[in-house]
């Protein structure tokens, strides 16, 4: 399915697509994470994987991954806190990003507005995450 990028959002259509793997990837990025941290099983012949320093290709791995992890962790609390007055306290950031339904759920409704969000408001709200994380991790 083709993705449409809204030319109003001032984000180059590159930059939007390496964004949204990064979000698409945070869950495998997470358990990478852990494993490298925590340790990973030895290989299965018993022999090195042929790199000449393993913690050092660890170590890089590590940095590399945990930068771009911790990017998405601080737009989303930077998120959460901006939307604190208009949602629920369980406010999932990434969620909202993937599922209008989650991100119209997720608005706290008033007697003056019961439908909540448009999609175009939702649409915003991922050009906005999509912004930051770019910014945040000189992707333009």
């Amino acid at each position: 399915m083709r993705e449409y990028i809204r030319k109003s959002s001032g984000i180059p259509a590159s930059v939007y697509t390496r964004v949204k793997a990064l979000l698409k990837d945070y869950d495998r990025m997470q358990r990478m994470r852990a494993n490298l941290l925590y340790g990973t099983p030895p290989p299965v012949n018993g022999h090195s994987s042929g790199a000449s320093n393993p913690t050092e290709q660890k170590a890089i791995k590590l940095a590399v991954i945990s930068s771009e992890l911790d990017t998405i962790d601080q737009i989303c609390m930077l998120l959460r806190g901006e939307y604190s007055d208009k949602t629920l306290e369980d406010f999932d950031p990434i969620k909202a990003y993937w599922q209008y339904d989650y991100f119209n759920y997720q608005h706290i409704r008033t007697e003056k507005n019961l439908n909540g969000p448009s999609t175009r408001t939702w649409h915003r709200y991922k050009d906005k995450f999509t912004l930051l994380i770019a910014q945040k991790l000189n992707f333009f």
